[in-house]
């Protein structure tokens, strides 16, 4: 492929955006970050649209067959905490180009982002115990000691989801779920569901940006005025 890779990175959390955006700079102009968010009309055709599966309250699946309904999104490469063989293969059925865990070096989800673009399967799950993830990658309540998963659950905890549901939505047993919760709670001080989503709401999660309706939507980075569109110095046109 001749010139940049056009991307755009899908999630509703600045940290997990800026993360994304800061783990890919190194390669540019290879690689062109173009576009932010699913919160608007896309204004711009990329090549691939990497879905970061962070915090979100609406099915992978259900996502990425809305991302891929419109065809200037490009080719989807799902972008997981996760390193499940089930997930990963969920996601191609549903019309994933492929599937990267985050516990992937840099410079094989780089790899990635370049076969997808080529119209090629991505596949990279790092199954290792020792498996590093990049410091980059950032998740909202890392400094406070948060674990990437604990850290996930705070933010769907507000969506009032069973333990049932939330170990289906995020491919986890019930009792895992159970297990995580108990050091969360421990770690935030509360006792509680009720009280850690209260938690959840004050601002720990930081930013998150506002969800339309359609999970398929989404628009460029924006300045620190809110509406406001833009590019991200180096994308093109």
């Amino acid at each position: 492929m001749v010139g940049s890779i056009r991307v755009a990175l899908v999630n509703d959390y600045e940290i997990v955006l800026q993360g994304l955006r800061a783990l890919l700079e190194p390669y540019a102009p290879g690689i062109a970050v173009v576009e932010l968010d699913v919160n608007a009309t896309p204004v711009r055709t990329v090549d691939v649209t990497l879905l970061d599966t962070y915090g979100e309250a609406t099915g992978m699946r259900e996502q990425v067959q809305a991302i891929a309904s419109d065809a200037s999104n490009g080719a989807i490469v799902v972008f997981s905490f996760s390193d499940d063989l089930a997930i990963a293969n969920a996601a191609i059925a549903a019309g994933a180009c492929g599937f990267i865990s985050k516990a992937t070096p840099a410079t094989q989800i780089v790899d990635g982002i370049k076969a997808a673009a080529r119209g090629e399967r991505v596949m990279s799950v790092d199954r290792s115990q020792h498996a590093v993830i990049a410091p980059e990658l950032r998740w909202p309540g890392r400094d406070l000691h948060l674990t990437a998963r604990e850290s996930e659950l705070l933010a769907l905890l507000p969506t009032g989801m069973t333990n049932r549901e939330l170990g289906a939505h995020l491919y986890l047993s019930e009792n895992t779920i159970k297990t995580q919760l108990r050091s969360l709670f421990s770690k935030l001080g509360v006792r509680n569901r009720v009280q850690a989503a209260s938690v959840a709401g004050k601002g720990i999660l930081g930013e998150q940006r506002s969800q339309s309706s359609d999970p398929g939507q989404r628009k460029t980075p924006s300045t620190r005025a809110k509406g406001h569109r833009g590019s991200i110095a180096g994308g093109g046109d």
